[in-house]
């Protein structure tokens, strides 16, 4: 049975201003909650897919909840806690039921699924940097012509997450060349270029592929909007422009999108 604020609020007794209870009632349509450190942002969060279940009557299952840190391991470590807290407040069994996923652990699951879909098997996931870093190492002597030091590896590593991230254009590559002081449009293309042909995917490769599966079949997109109706966003100052473009068109279907950051901590600031 669904039960009234008033009962939800003495079944569990969690302190909320008022601020934050009138976060927690925003359930459908758009909101972005701009919270600083220290204002009980994760409370609210946590809280509100409470409410949305107990008194809104909405299915756990109908929920997506991601957190955007730009390091996978913040993500997944962020993902965990705010599960836990969940679990505190409302118990195991309905923690188990909601979807706490990163945005790689999204994109995994929609390019799973297109796979099963058109009968394919998905790129496999690089998940040892070792092999990247040797695979850049090798591109980087060619291109530069000269060994890459531990240094040079993590520039181009963080370049090349940037232009994927940040959906940079060809030309918009081509000018990195001249600000990074390396060939980094050669590279990008040739290390591209080699993944592919091994049938390998960096992380965020998931992502690119995840948002040009989503935008070319309508089919898939619609699934994902019919399963996630509601999708909350933790850290939302730390979603890159791929990131917001995915998360853009799960959304677009219920438009119950609701997004928790503090701009001033923005890592694209």
């Amino acid at each position: 049975r669904y039960i009234e604020w008033e009962e939800f609020e003495q079944t569990f007794p969690i302190r909320l201003n008022a601020q934050q209870k009138s976060a927690v009632q925003s359930v459908n349509g758009p909101v972005l909650l701009l919270a600083v450190p220290g204002s009980g942002k994760t409370t609210v969060l946590v809280t509100r897919l409470g409410y949305m279940i107990y008194c809104k009557g909405i299915d756990p299952e109908k929920i997506l909840l991601f957190h955007s840190r730009f390091a996978f391991s913040d993500r997944q470590a962020a993902t965990k806690d705010m599960s836990r807290r969940f679990a505190g407040y409302f118990g195991e069994e309905l923690a188990d039921r909601l979807e706490f996923r990163t945005i790689n652990g999204l994109c995994a699951k929609i390019i799973s699924y297109y796979g099963r879909m058109i009968g394919k098997k998905p790129f496999e996931l690089v998940q040892d940097e070792k092999i990247t870093a040797g695979m850049l190492s090798m591109i980087y002597q060619q291109s530069e012509h000269a060994y890459a030091t531990e240094s040079d590896l993590k520039t181009v590593r963080t370049l090349i997450t940037y232009i994927k991230n940040m959906m940079l254009t060809e030309e918009e590559i081509l000018e990195l060349d001249e600000e990074a002081d390396l060939k980094i449009s050669v590279i990008y293309k040739e290390y591209c270029r080699q993944l592919r042909a091994k049938g390998l995917m960096d992380y965020d490769d998931q992502m690119v592929y995840a948002y040009t599966m989503l935008r070319s079949v309508p089919e898939l997109l619609r699934h994902f909007q019919e399963l996630y109706p509601y999708i909350c966003v933790d850290e939302a100052q730390d979603t890159s422009k791929i990131q917001h473009a995915i998360i853009a068109l799960l959304a677009s279907g219920s438009e119950n999108l609701f997004m928790v950051g503090d701009e001033d901590q923005s890592i694209y600031g």
